[in-house]
This record gives C-alpha cells, structure tokens and sequence, in this order.
C-alpha cells in the first residue's frame, strides 16, 4: 500500500499487528526482532532525518543511483504509523538465518495488517540511512527494514503473480 488515510491506527490494532510478528519462526528460537513504533513528532524526526540523509546522499551517488528512495520516504511520511525493525542477534552467530527470521516476523506483521483491513508496506530503502536511524534511534541493533501501516485511501488491484510451474522444479 503507498497510499494512505490520514485516519489515526488505534495502539491496539499496532500491537496485534506486532504480535502476529512475535509468532513468526526464528533462528535456535532467538526472536531477535525488535520493533520501534513512530507516530506524531517522532515520526516527523525520523522521516525528515531519512529525507536529509537521502539528499546528502543523492549530492554524492546522483539521483540515478537513489531508486525509490524518496519515494519510500513520502510514504513513510503520510502513513500514521512507521514501524522500524531491528535484528538483535548480539551473538553476530547464524547472521544470515537471524535476518530470515526477521524477516518472517515482518511478513506475518503484513498478513495481519491485511486480515484486518490495514494497508502496509515493507520498506528496504531505510538501509540508504543505516547509520542515522540507528544513532538518532540510539539502538545497538542491525537495521532491517521498515513497515508502514495505514488505512488504505486506494484499493490497487493486485500486482501478476508468476505460476507455481514458472517458479518451481519438481524432481523425483
């Protein structure tokens, strides 16, 4: 969903969107994510800090390397609710299988959001301000991506999907 509602998303329904992220499965059951959930003037800090960061960014690398950047961080700004997620695996073991298990949190986090009539996107391009995020955040953890949640003020149709034979090969 990239477009949203100025309609306000109850605490309540955030937390059962989180929770179905609690539920996810998780790498020797680490349940390393880690959620920072930004509404009002915390997130206005968080989504012009990411708009500066993308602009010294783009002054360096140009615009054509930024790819939707800017336009992750507009939805970023017009959603209620922005959700930073973290991997806290400390240990730095199983980095690769950590990241996996966030990530299945997130997806769970999507489906809920969905089930209950909530748009929401995941949003990799917050790794073009990695180190901002986490100073201004003040958390020891990886940057994994972030999840904006809204009503939806659209209804797109659904993107084509590829066919289970397009994707798959059954041996045996």
């Amino acid at each position: 969903m990239r477009k949203y509602s100025d309609k306000p998303v109850p605490m309540q329904i955030v937390r059962q969107v989180l929770e179905a992220g609690t539920w996810a499965p998780s790498a020797k059951n680490g349940q390393q994510w880690r959620f920072t959930v930004l509404t009002g003037s915390p997130k206005k800090e968080v989504t012009t800090l990411f708009s500066h960061e993308l602009e010294k960014l783009s002054a360096k690398i140009g615009m054509a390397r930024m790819g939707s950047s800017f336009n992750s961080c507009r939805i970023m700004e017009e959603a209620p609710v922005l959700i930073v997620v973290w991997d806290s695996n400390e240990a730095k073991r199983l980095e690769e299988s950590s990241l996996q298990s966030v990530a299945a949190a997130i997806q769970n986090m999507l489906l809920k959001a969905y089930s209950i009539g909530l748009g929401s996107l995941w949003i990799c391009d917050v790794y073009y301000a990695t180190k901002a995020f986490t100073k201004h955040l003040d958390k020891p953890w990886r940057l994994v991506a972030a999840v904006t949640l809204g009503w939806p003020s659209e209804s797109p149709q659904p993107k084509p999907r590829k066919s289970v034979d397009e994707v798959s090969e059954f041996l045996g």
